[in-house]
């Protein structure tokens, strides 16, 4: 065997593996963005960057040197291990400092797999046909600069295998619903306070029922049947199914799953507008729950606060309507005494009035614990339940969650929190701190469309009223706050614009002591850092 023939196949051995630790970056923002090719490409147009620029220059001169005279080998297997050891150490690097890591699920996995096959076949196909092997490496090197492209490949191959294996789990999960004829099922969507509220909810079902709710974030239809296949048991009396939606259709397909007999609709607001592209259909994708449980002759719950749900309510389904800002609904909630450590209030629950009290933070928990209130009704539980439950609620994890922080400060975790209400909301608990030194950590809102700006930009008006420090994340998309922070004669020593959250950490760190409350509001995943 020559020795430009060892050259190449080391050289092409490193190259490989380059590749497949270079995918695993790539690999993760395609998971955080739900695997959708489109949002994917979205997110690749806003982080081209100088790392982008250094890898073309890379992946050419690697390219050049493989088709090459003979001496001119030993720079090209340089040049390449030197490439492969920093790209390696940089997907290390990058998982270990990453907010949300890569998860290694099965459909991640056969991504690998997939490109295994891929640059295993080639070769076989290239050594077959005695084609140089310099073509190997000059192919592998153009896979390293289009590693992005490279993923998004994988992912469309992968799809008739990913289509085939979801029809297996979700017939599956139908078949196990199928034994569960007795079980009620309940149907929870919103803009915004739909996992508030299914925590809320199936806390207060407990007192009386064996409840099974979909745990965490798992409010998609693959994620309603995994809840389904792992955690749904004989026992279970009640489901609380949590239905996430970012396109026309996606409520209809998990109600065609589960079939809910009741349901719940938290708000119709301005969320996910980028890829909804209008109010309308949001409002129209979270009534197709409505629509489900109309045609299963049950009942919908509604909250009658939202100006849209209240006029689009009467669609011909039994109706219960709730409230905690108006008494025009069926369970409403008044004389409303709100501070840091909780909320106190009178539930109307149909002319009855039940005493509440609760270690929840904001009144929009106050509306979500009448409508947890107005199922419980529904459902035949008597008030003492009602209220006990209330009493033991404890924050959801990330979303108004008060606890003790650096230096004896006081952290309010808001940061899985990303509604345009529920932002405001959050400032105004900030505020009600008063005599503390108040700090608000916060990238605003996203995926709203053409409404970004002006929704952020009410956001940095209500800050410059509730906080004494302001730390923006997100240089570009911080605009819109800083201006209006700006032009309310907020001390601009006290604002701070950084690139991520771990710069945010360096500021308020030093700022926080015994009497500081910190809130940190939508907390962004790592595909949204720097913009």
């Amino acid at each position: 065997m020559s020795s430009i023939n060892i050259i190449l196949e080391i050289t092409s051995v490193i190259l490989a593996v380059t590749l497949m630790f270079t995918i695993t970056g790539q690999i993760h923002m395609l998971q955080q963005n739900s695997y959708f090719n489109s949002r994917f490409i979205n997110y690749l147009k806003s982080a081209f960057s100088y790392k982008t620029v250094v890898s073309i220059i890379v992946s050419a001169a690697i390219a050049a040197l493989a088709v090459s005279k003979l001496w001119l080998y030993i720079p090209l297997l340089m040049v390449t291990a030197v490439t492969g050891i920093f790209r390696c150490i940089a997907a290390v690097s990058g998982q270990k400092n990453a907010k949300k890591k890569l998860v290694f699920t099965s459909r991640v996995k056969r991504l690998y797999a997939a490109s295994a096959v891929i640059l295993i076949f080639y070769l076989l196909i290239l050594l077959i046909l005695k084609v140089d092997l310099s073509v190997y490496v000059y192919t592998l090197a153009a896979l390293l600069f289009l590693s992005p492209v490279y993923v998004i490949l994988l992912n469309i191959i992968n799809l008739p295998i990913e289509k085939l294996i979801n029809f297996y789990y979700i017939n599956d999960a139908k078949k196990i619903l199928k034994k569960h004829p007795d079980m009620k099922i309940i149907g929870v969507t919103g803009s915004y306070g739909k996992t508030s509220t299914k925590y809320i909810l199936g806390r207060m079902l407990s007192e009386k029922y064996n409840v099974t709710i979909t745990p965490g974030s798992f409010n998609t239809l693959l994620g309603v049947v995994r809840t389904i296949r792992e955690h749904l048991n004989p026992a279970t009396q009640v489901f609380v199914v949590e239905m996430g939606a970012k396109r026309v259709g996606d409520i209809k397909e998990i109600c065609d799953l589960v079939k809910p007999q009741m349901g719940v609709i938290t708000s119709v607001g301005e969320q996910h507008l980028s890829t909804f592209g209008s109010i309308n259909n949001v409002l129209k994708t979270k009534f197709e729950l409505y629509d489900a449980v109309k045609s299963a002759g049950g009942t919908m719950f509604l909250n009658f606060d939202n100006e849209l749900i209240r006029k689009n309510a009467g669609r011909g389904a039994k109706v219960v309507s709730y409230a905690a800002k108006s008494s025009n609904a069926d369970v409403y909630a008044e004389n409303i005494s709100a501070s840091s450590s909780g909320s106190v209030f009178e539930l109307n629950c149909k002319g009855e009035r039940i005493k509440i009290q609760t270690k929840l933070l904001g009144a929009h928990n106050v509306c979500n614990i009448a409508a947890a209130a107005a199922v419980c009704m529904e459902l035949g539980m008597s008030t003492d339940d009602i209220k006990c439950a209330a009493f033991m609620l404890e924050s959801v994890e990330h979303r108004l969650q008060l606890r003790r922080y650096i230096n004896g400060s006081v952290l309010i975790d808001d940061s899985y929190n990303s509604n345009p209400e529920g932002c405001i909301e959050a400032a105004n608990v900030l505020a009600s701190f008063a005599g503390k030194r108040r700090i608000i950590v916060t990238p605003g809102v996203i995926e709203l469309g053409e409404r970004e700006y002006d929704v952020n930009y009410h956001f940095g008006e209500v800050m410059a009223k509730s906080a004494d420090d302001i730390i923006l994340v997100g240089e570009k998309r911080a605009a819109p706050m800083k201006d209006a922070i700006e032009k309310s004669g907020f001390d601009g020593e006290r604002l701070y614009v950084v690139n991520t959250f771990k710069e945010a950490a360096a500021k308020f760190s030093s700022m926080c002591g015994s009497d500081t409350v910190i809130l940190f509001e939508n907390d962004l995943p790592d595909n949204y850092e720097k913009q």
